[in-house]
């Protein structure tokens, strides 16, 4: 069913990566990023770095969660209208959609790798582990 979709105020700081911001019906949205973050103490770069065939990581695909059991479901769209008074967002991003309106079938997907790259050691007390310990003591 579709439905007319009336919004009186949407207020967004920031969209990025692969991110949709959509009022109105749709029937497909499709989302996909890849990232490869170097965070470095030294900014050097070598020129030839990034390359996403490099990690199976991006190539492998991405898993589709099942429901356990079948289901049963019933929706009662009350209505031909979709009211929304006002919208305060921060962010969307990294594959993410707001969407305001009938929508068929959503897919997103993120792969995101960082990679922290450090010249001294881990700043702290010497011969000192931060841990967290699980259980009770004996």
């Amino acid at each position: 069913m579709f439905r007319l979709s009336i919004v009186g105020n949407v207020d967004i700081n920031d969209i990025s990566s692969s991110s949709v911001v959509h009022v109105g019906d749709n029937i497909n949205t499709a989302l996909k990023t890849k990232v490869f973050a170097v965070q470095r103490e030294v900014p050097f770069y070598y020129g030839n770095e990034g390359s996403f065939k490099a990690y199976p990581f991006y190539q492998r695909p991405f898993p589709i969660p099942q429901p356990p059991e079948p289901f049963t479901m019933c929706v009662d769209n009350l209505g031909s209208f979709i009211r929304v008074q006002n919208i305060r967002i921060l962010g969307v991003s990294s594959s993410a959609v707001l969407q305001i309106g009938s929508n068929r079938i959503t897919s997103a997907e993120a792969h995101i790798k960082n990679t922290r790259q450090f010249v001294t050691d881990k700043p702290g007390p010497k011969e000192k582990t931060t841990y967290v310990q699980l259980g009770e003591e004996e």
